[in-house]
């Protein structure tokens, strides 16, 4: 009787649930947990329930056993439901479904028996068994309640009563639930559950779950979310970094100070709980420190581990899991990360399961967001666990494994975050708080109270500065700091006051400078200045010095590491009136050096100090230098100061420049070479002067110097006038001169009361013998003040020294202009006489006190040529020679990006206040991103490859300049290229190409402030879309790119890069030299003796020049499997391994293919998990998982994957993603793969994950299982739903990555040439072009067509046979098709970059269209005809691809109606016949219907298509993806079921026709052979080889030379789909002997007749 009681009683509570169903309690931050009676789980019971939300993660249900062992845990996980329980013998995970977090309701049930559990989410069930012989769930009196959505904070002080400590810690549950149903009493049925603590918690019915608060008014700031509540909406504020009610408020950061003995750590093994497991977890944190060494994490459980530290100024991260180990070390080239600034450090772990057995670790590394290293372990592990963690150190570090250091860290931390699934612990705020989970050892400072005034600096370049505000110290000041420095002058400190108010005064002064290695103080009050040699040492010896000033009224005492110099200034004045602000460092270029004082010699030089500043203190206030460096020049005055490795040992130097030690930095000596640039491996400019030319620069009325320096390079036959200065209304002169073989320097300074010369004032030196050899000499001259140097070449320096009389009181030379070559009047604009000729010779590097005015005066323009280029405020430079071209270019230090996808990051830009950046590119592609730094806020600076012209867009602050440069020519010609970006004044910036030059000029602001790295060649994929507006590029730069020179260094893209690529390769890997016919889609040209071989293991293709489409098998739904079993004779042990397939699937889970061994454990298995391509291999020493997660393969479209093995290591690719490389480290590695036996396809082992999808050129070894099975060998057998397919869908063969170009591996690219075209003449303006004759327009013209890379063919829906017919025309098309049909695809294949005349293309393979080069060059005119019809036959009526241009179509095999009648026309026309569709659809490539048998009637038209069109921009309508025209493709299906390609009555049709045509061509040519008989008529044709085959995608069609004998005609004509120009073309008439040209091209042949 109790049975059926009870019986009742559950039937009654399922009915009271039923009728209570629509009511639900709402878990929110408002109500953020309920709180049930305990479960009674026993050893067998059953818990349900029903929930709905709209967050991805958070915590369900938790109950355990009062904090033994056993619990349940509940959750979701990125929108998934898990449940994690342990029954005493060890924690057990099950995860069901995704997407949970849909906003509808999910039925949930747990249920246990014994030692199984299972969990069913919507009718889905896992099920796992425990371990262990006690399954009883704890004891029903200690057990926990049932806590629905959270926990009660009262938790966070008592964890020893959970099983699961970190539970608490679990993000709430926000949604719904209902129906919480399970047993609460023993021996009692399960039951609906009520609320123990109502009060707590609402009930309220489902429909009015959510409420509307926040929809009526969201108050939540700074991303936090909006809670509806009955009480209004509430935030709960996501981001960490604020806080308050609405999340308006800074919340105080989550910091500490740690000293080398303080630590935070836990340990859940300590009280009794369970590790936090997960499958990704995130380490995320920023530090700051000045040691090199600390460690920063550490979290492990038992053998695994991760363990975290700087280490040498670099990132370490050392791995243990499972059997496997990773280390991975991020030391960037010239970065460190032991230099006081915060740096942010994101560790990221990903498990993926490969085999029941084995599991795949992904973990990355990244730094600042930049600087990363990827790797991936594998082994027998299932989730990431940790059980203990320390952050900052530990007892002992050494002990820890993985340690890498021995040391505690010493610095500051902040967020320290650890997140691990759904749960997130902030290490420093648990402990701040005082959480029993975090045990803090020491006495840890939750502030970073480092300071940073202490911080030193490091100024790079003797251009690098700082600004501060102005030195207070009116009547009184201090000052000192700490400097080090190996170089022996330089401008540390000037600080300069208002120009004085009455004559006889000077402007007060404070200044310190390193001259000759001393120090020296500059000191003037207004009534006269003192000179003041500090150091009675020398300073320039890479130690730390120290500098202090006191100053009171006109005494002074200045000392240096405790020596003392004192010193009185003259005159009356006893206040330092300092109005300008303090400049540290040096003064820059844009600072003029005539504002400065003679006596300032570093000043005039343009000598900044080079090396390291610390502890500035001004008036006992520090000054914080590293700020100040964060908000200016960040670039090129960097924090920290490290002495780097000797920068001479590598010789840097090139060309036999000399090279001396710099601080970190090499300095090379150009002088005596040709070359200039960083490290003398760039041409210096040269001009060349007649005796009538010369260079004048003006240096302004006030430029007063007590010191000159003087470098020229000299090349004469004859005796002249070098260089001289002049100034008006003074005899003040330096001259340097040829005269009777040797160089003289003559000196002439001026009476300064009379200004009038004085007798024999003149103080001449010579040097050098038989200079004027036509040979290059170099000379120097300097003066300091009464001492002068000369030297000629390496010769001994002639030395001298002026008299007090020649002297003068102050020593100083005034200059107004610099002659170089001849005297010249600007005013008078003549010539002055001079007791010397000019110079008649070759001149280069002229460099006057720092500033190299050849180089100037080209970087300006002066003397330019070229009217289109504009020149802005070059008044000071005139010049009327020439620039002499160097002969060649120096190409050093290059590099090829191999494909689109390529970049390389170098050290930030340094361009705060003047660019330089010189480069030289070689490239086939129309379009790239070459460079591009990002800068605070608007600013940036980027370099582009758009259209084939070169692009440099920046922004200063006041919007987005593009300078474009505006040649005539395409570069993207597959020749070099220079490039040079400078900006010679604070507003003017310039842009050279070449020969041509832009400027533009800038309004307000004049500082770049930029930010982050300088990538080049590209940036990472996800930075496209967000670059600035005016930056076109979304892809890289594919070619070759050398010489980069950036200031002060040569950098090289390999060794110098912070973000390096493996597919940067060293060297200039060109299009291959085969043949001009390269093979396509990746395959490897093999040059041998007189022909080449193309291999195409790799491709997925098959051919003679890997251009045919390969046997593909399509596997259906029904699990299709394809076994190959090898001969006996051909089982082999291996040791390199090589694998390529082509594939098509939307499958994310398969196996594509497994190589077995017939008697060991060895196999490899490609396969796709979670829509990534992964290959595991097995050699007998484990499995070795490699894959790439950043490419997904699950899109539908076609991909090719190559796997190479060489012993253990091994590489994979995807398309043209970068390659992954595997090497596993540690012990004896296998590297023979035994026995290799079978090959499994389409499926894993015994056939799990089958693959669903088409299989196209599978090669193993060289072995092509595919073709046997087609070919029908019984070493093959198949089984299941596989067949063979003979086509594609044509919205499949787009492959995901870059096309195959000429780079990265060779490809046939597609060029439409047309005879005639590339002639040269590519200028925009009609006029430009001439023709050398018109001609009589009776000319044929026949195309030449360079096939494209051909693609997988299509499948279309309802072929029945499963066969493609082959495009027709008008002679086999069904009746009245006209044209092949009416199924029209359009497919936008190669972007057009102008308008295109319609054309076809040719379905000829690459090798029949060389057959028939040679057949044509024997035609007649009409088999000229025939031959074009001939070649443009398809070869292959299984695999053929169609396509025209514009958006007129023209029959396959038909050719434009090519010979013109109408002689009066001198612009030839296109007039193909087109058919009229008037029934026909056009679809987009994404959008393609299926066909319908329908015969819509048509109608023919014949467009006359002019070749005379502008050229329109690329950018074009939306609709053709940027481009102005697209590709149609026209596919021909039959319209019959016996596979006739036409009805009997066409056919009979078709040859009337045909009988027809043949009698009137036979008419024809009877008529003309009479007509020659009679007349007599001389026809010529001519076959010319001067024209340069293009096989550039982007290049123009022909070569770019200017004086082809057949150019275009009077317009720009249309380009073809690789931005080459098609031009209106002007035959060779008929009977007209073409002049001579001299002209120098090889490659395609084109025929006049």
């Amino acid at each position: 009787m109790s049975a059926d009681l009870r019986t009742m009683r559950y039937v009654l509570v399922c009915l009271l649930s039923l009728t209570f169903n629509s009511f639900a309690f709402v878990l929110d931050k408002q109500n953020p947990y309920s709180q049930f009676r305990k479960w009674n789980v026993g050893l067998n019971g059953t818990l349900e329930l029903e929930f709905k939300t709209d967050q991805p993660n958070g915590l369900l249900l938790y109950t355990d056993d009062g904090g033994t062992y056993d619990f349940f845990e509940l959750k979701l996980v990125n929108g998934a439901l898990r449940l994690r329980y342990n029954l005493g013998g060890g924690a057990q995970i099950i995860t069901v479904g995704s997407n949970l977090n849909d906003g509808h309701w999910h039925k949930v049930q747990v249920a246990r028996r014994d030692e199984h559990t299972s969990l069913t989410v919507d009718g889905i069930v896992q099920r796992k068994t425990s371990r262990g012989k006690e399954y009883v769930f704890g004891k029903f009196n200690t057990n926990s309640d049932v806590f629905v959505g959270g926990l009660p904070s009262s938790y966070n002080s008592k964890l020893t009563t959970l099983a699961l400590p970190s539970v608490i810690f679990e993000p709430k549950f926000r949604g719904s639930v209902r129906n919480l149903v399970y047993s609460d009493l023993p021996g009692q049925p399960p039951r609906r559950q009520e609320l123990r603590h109502s009060r707590d918690l609402k009930s309220t019915r489902t429909g009015n779950a959510s409420g509307d608060a926040c929809e009526r008014r969201d108050p939540c700031q700074h991303g936090g979310v909006c809670i509806s509540t009955d009480d209004g909406p509430i935030c709960e504020c996501r981001d960490g970094d604020y806080e308050g009610a609405f999340c308006e408020r800074d919340k105080a950061p989550s910091e500490a100070t740690f000293r080398g003995a303080e630590f935070l750590s836990y340990d859940l093994t300590q009280t009794g709980g369970e590790p936090i497991v997960s499958t990704q977890d995130v380490i995320s944190l920023y530090f700051k420190t000045r040691q090199p060494n600390g460690l920063l994490f550490y979290t492990g459980h038992e053998a695994d581990y991760l363990n975290l530290a700087v280490r040498d100024g670099g990132l370490s991260l050392t791995m243990g899991l499972g059997n496997g180990k990773q280390e991975m070390h991020i030391k960037p080239s010239k970065t460190r990360f032991d230099d006081h600034q915060w740096h942010k450090l994101t560790v990221r772990r990903k498990i993926q399961e490969i085999t029941p057995f084995t599991s795949f670790c992904r973990v990355s590394a990244v730094v600042d967001d930049v600087y990363s290293e990827h790797s991936h372990v594998a082994g027998s592990f299932t989730m990431l666990a940790s059980s203990r963690a320390h952050v900052g150190g530990s007892l002992n570090a050494r002990a820890l494994p993985g340690a890498r250091v021995h040391t505690n860290f010493i610095g500051c931390l902040k967020k320290v975050e650890f997140s691990a699934d759904t749960l997130r612990l902030n290490l420093i705020d648990l402990a701040r708080t005082g959480s029993k989970l975090i045990t803090v050892t020491g006495r840890l400072e939750y502030a970073c109270t480092a300071t940073d005034s202490a911080d030193p600096v490091t100024f790079t370049t003797r251009d690098a500065h700082l600004i501060l505000p102005k030195w207070e110290a009116v009547k009184t000041g201090t000052i000192s700091f700490k400097f080090r420095t190996n170089e022996p002058n330089g401008l540390i400190l000037f600080n300069m006051g208002a120009k004085p108010p009455r004559v006889g005064c000077t402007a007060d002064l404070f200044a310190v400078e390193i001259l000759n290695g001393y120090i020296y103080v500059h000191m003037d009050l207004g009534s006269g200045g003192v000179r003041v040699r500090a150091s009675r040492r020398r300073v320039d010896d890479s130690h730390w010095h120290e500098f202090l000033l006191r100053r009171t009224g006109r005494d002074g005492r200045v000392t240096v590491d405790g020596a003392n110099a004192e010193f009185k200034t003259p005159g009356e004045s006893n206040q330092l009136e300092l109005d300008g602000q303090l400049y540290v460092g040096g003064l820059g270029q844009e600072y003029s050096a005539a504002r400065t004082p003679p006596a300032l010699w570093t000043a005039a030089l343009r000598q900044g100090f080079v090396g390291c500043i610390r502890d500035l203190v001004l008036n006992g206030k520090p000054q914080d230098l590293t700020a100040y460096a964060r908000q200016q020049d960040s670039a090129s005055v960097r924090p920290a100061c490290h002495v780097l490795m000797k920068q001479c040992v590598s010789s840097p130097c090139q060309n036999g420049a000399g090279c001396s030690e710099g601080w970190n930095r090499a300095l090379c000596d150009c002088s005596t070479t040709n070359y200039g640039g960083p490290t003398c491996g760039r041409e210096s400019p040269t001009i060349y002067l007649n005796g009538s030319q010369h260079l004048t620069a003006a240096l302004g009325p006030e430029h007063v110097t007590q010191t000159e320096e003087l470098l020229l390079r000299f090349r004469t036959t004859k005796a002249g006038l070098l260089v001289r200065t002049a100034t008006e209304g003074s005899a003040d002169r330096i001259e340097l001169a040829v005269a009777a073989g040797r160089v003289r320097a003559s000196v002439r300074l001026g009476d300064r009361e009379k200004r009038l010369p004085t007798l024999n004032d003149d103080c001449n030196l010579l040097a050098g013998t038989n200079v004027a050899d036509d040979k290059w000499h170099t000379v120097r001259f300097s003066r300091r003040a009464s001492n002068l140097k000369l030297q000629v070449d390496g010769a001994q320096p002639v030395r001298g020294t002026l008299s007090e009389t020649i002297l003068g009181k102050a020593s100083t030379l005034e200059i107004t202009t610099i002659h170089l070559g001849g005297l010249y009047h600007p005013e008078e604009e003549i010539q002055i006489t001079s007791t010397l000729p000019n110079f008649v010779g070759y001149l280069q590097k002229f460099v006057f006190n720092g500033v190299k005015y050849i180089d100037l005066a080209r970087t300006l323009g002066v003397g330019s040529s070229n009217e289109n280029n504009h020149i802005y405020d070059t008044s000071n430079i005139i010049f009327n020679g020439k620039f002499v071209k160097p002969d060649s270019l120096n190409v050093y230090k290059s590099v090829t990006f191999k494909s689109k996808h390529t970049y390389v990051g170098l050290p930030l830009l340094k361009a705060y206040a003047n660019t330089y950046l010189d480069f030289y590119f070689r490239t086939t592609e129309m379009d790239g991103l070459l460079f591009y730094n990002g800068g605070k806020k608007q600013d940036f600076i980027a370099v582009e490859l758009v259209n084939g012209h070169i692009h440099c867009v920046f922004n200063l602050g006041d919007g987005v300049v593009t300078m474009k440069d505006k040649l005539k020519n395409f570069l993207n010609d597959n020749r070099w290229h220079t490039v040079s970006i400078r900006r010679p004044t604070p507003k003017i910036h310039t842009m050279q190409v070449d020969d041509d030059l832009e400027m533009h000029t800038t309004s307000s602001n004049l500082m770049l402030e930029l930010d982050s790295v300088l990538y080049v060649g590209g940036v990472p994929k996800d930075m496209y879309t967000s670059l600035p507006v005016g930056v076109i590029s979304r892809q890289g730069f594919e070619g070759c790119m050398s010489s980069l020179d950036l200031p002060g260094e040569s950098s090289s893209l390999i060794e110098d890069a912070v973000v390096p690529s493996s597919s940067l390769v060293s060297g200039c890997e060109g299009p291959t030299k085969c043949t001009h016919n390269t093979c396509a889609n990746k395959g490897v040209c093999v040059q041998q003796w007189n022909t080449y071989v193309c291999d195409c293991e790799l491709t997925s293709f098959t051919g003679p020049t890997c251009y045919d489409e390969s046997i593909a098998y399509e596997f259906g739904p029904g699990r299709g499997i394809m076994t190959f079993t090898f001969a006996p004779s051909a089982v082999a042990d291996t040791e390199t391994d090589r694998v390529a397939v082509g594939f098509v699937t939307t499958k994310s889970d398969a196996v594509i293919l497994r190589i077995e061994s017939s008697n060991t454990q060895d196999y490899m298995q490609m396969e796709i998990i979670r829509g990534n391509l992964f290959m595991v291999y097995n050699v007998g020493d484990g499995d070795h998982p490699l894959g790439d997660e950043t490419a997904r393969v699950d899109d539908g479209a076609y991909h090719v994957a190559r796997f190479t093995r060489n012993g253990s290591r091994a590489a994979l690719q995807i398309d043209s993603y970068a390659v992954i490389i595997r090497h596993p480290q540690g012990g004896q590695q296998s590297t023979v793969f035994n026995s290799m036996a079978r090959i499994t396809i389409g499926g894993g082992a015994g056939g799990a994950r089958s693959f669903s999808g088409v299989l196209a050129g599978l090669a193993v070894n060289g072995a092509r299982p595919l073709d046997r099975a087609a070919a029908a060998d019984p070493a093959l057998a198949l089984r299941g739903d596989v067949r063979r397919a003979h086509a594609l869908d044509p919205d499949l063969n787009r492959m995901q990555q870059t096309p195959p170009s000429g780079y990265g591996g060779p490809g046939v690219l597609d060029e439409l040439v047309y005879s005639g075209a590339g002639s040269g003449c590519r200028d925009d303006d009609e006029d430009a072009c001439v023709l050398p004759d018109a001609g009589s327009g009776d000319d044929l013209i026949t195309p030449v067509y360079v096939p494209s890379t051909r693609r997988p063919p299509k499948m279309h829906k309802g072929d029945t046979s499963g066969k493609l017919m082959k495009p027709c025309d008008d002679e086999d098309c069904i009746e009245g098709s006209g044209a092949g049909g009416e199924d029209i695809i359009t497919e936008p294949e190669h972007p057009m970059t102008s308008s295109g005349v319609s054309s076809t293309h040719s379905m000829t393979s690459p090798t029949a269209a060389i057959s028939t080069e040679h057949e044509r060059e024997r035609t007649s005119p009409t088999e000229a005809r025939a031959t074009a019809d001939t070649r443009t036959t398809p070869l292959d009526h299984d695999n053929i691809h169609a396509a025209t241009r514009d958006t007129a179509t023209t029959p396959d095999r038909t050719t434009p109606t090519e010979v013109f009648t109408d002689r009066t026309h001198t612009s030839p026309q296109f007039t193909p016949s087109i058919p009229k569709h008037t029934d026909s659809t056009h679809y987009t490539e994404n959008n393609i219907p299926d066909y319908e048998d329908h015969h819509p009637e048509k109608e023919t038209r014949t467009p006359t298509f002019e070749m005379e069109e502008e050229r329109i921009p690329s950018r074009g309508h939306a609709d053709y993806n940027g481009y102005e025209h697209e590709i149609t493709t026209k596919w021909y299906h039959p319209k019959t079921t016996d596979n006739r390609v036409v009805p009997p009555e066409s056919e009979f049709f078709a040859t009337i026709v045909g009988i027809v045509a043949s009698v009137l061509i036979a008419i024809i040519l009877i008529v003309i052979i009479v007509l020659k008989l009679v007349f007599k008529l001389d026809t010529s044709y001519k076959v010319t080889e001067d024209k340069n085959y293009q096989q550039s995608a982007s290049a123009a069609l022909l070569g770019n030379q200017a004086h082809s004998s057949y150019q275009t005609g009077a317009s720009s004509g249309p380009s073809n789909g690789n931005g080459g120009a098609v031009r209106g073309l002007q035959p060779l008439p008929l009977g007209r002997t073409a002049p001579a040209q001299p002209v120098k091209r090889d490659g395609i042949k084109e025929w006049y007749v």
